[in-house]
């Protein structure tokens, strides 16, 4: 696969440096720390997520990092010390169980999409109209997350393949270290369009900047978001309750509105 990587351009945009793996917390009290290993497709769903999760009172710290899932998977290999892991799919979690890093079950916590996002003043597409603007002459470069670690990024190429595009707009992709890194290129102009999470684009600077197109039914895959307790967990109750809140109504309806 041909791969453009603009390294002149990331410089200058500053995103040369590992970016997404940043923390938010939110504080009910400072002793207990539960610490998550995130999908970059969480970074404005899951900050929501803790704080109605906090509400509660009980004195703890929720620190989560943003990566992309492979990422996350390797540094987990090697010895990171998450809590728990919410992945953009199933199969990272499970081969954790497999490889004795994780304690817990798998479980689905989300389903995610993958979507058409570009600046409003890209006339790129009429509505209803997203494969059109994939194959459309004005898109130069198309922004994705990458592939080999990333499980958006497997799911925008397949969603390419399935529409007979990949091999017309291969020359064309720039990759992403994660969907969110995807989203910035297209964002700050490093991209026409990107492939990414309706998590993402239902975000408030993606809605005020850009506009998103779905695309039609099975043309596009569905990720099944799987999380998993991590063997070396400090806070066992604390991460079974946090798992428990996503899985509740509350939770998944939190979840919802942020487009997964």
């Amino acid at each position: 696969m041909r791969r453009l990587w603009l390294p002149w351009l990331l410089l200058a945009l500053g995103l040369a440096r590992p970016i997404f793996a940043e923390q938010i917390k939110a504080e009910g009290g400072s002793e207990r720390v539960l610490r998550i290993g995130a999908a970059a497709d969480l970074r404005y769903a899951l900050p929501e997520a803790i704080a109605a999760f906090s509400q509660g009172g009980n004195p703890l710290r929720i620190e989560a990092t943003y990566a992309s899932s492979g990422k996350i998977y390797a540094e987990l290999l090697q010895g990171a010390n998450w809590d728990l892991f919410l992945a953009a799919d199933q199969e990272y979690p499970q081969r954790l169980v497999v490889a004795g890093v994780a304690r817990g079950e798998v479980f689905v916590y989300a389903h995610g999409s993958v979507i058409l996002w570009a600046r409003k003043e890209a006339d790129l597409w009429k509505a209803g109209q997203a494969l059109a603007a994939l194959r459309s002459a004005s898109l130069r470069r198309l922004a994705l997350a990458n592939p080999r670690v990333a499980p958006y990024g497997r799911a925008a190429e397949e969603t390419l393949r399935r529409a007979g595009l990949f091999a017309g707009v291969e020359g064309k992709l720039v990759f992403g270290e994660n969907v969110a890194q995807a989203f910035q290129f297209a964002q700050q102009g490093a991209a026409d369009a990107c492939l990414i999470s309706r998590s993402l684009a239902l975000a408030p600077a993606a809605q005020k900047e850009g506009r998103f197109e779905e695309f039609p039914p099975g043309t596009s895959p569905t990720l099944e978001q799987g999380g998993v307790i991590l063997k070396g967990c400090r806070q066992w109750d604390l991460a079974e309750a946090f798992r428990d809140f996503l899985l509740s109504p509350e939770g998944q309806k939190l979840l919802r509105s942020h487009g997964l």
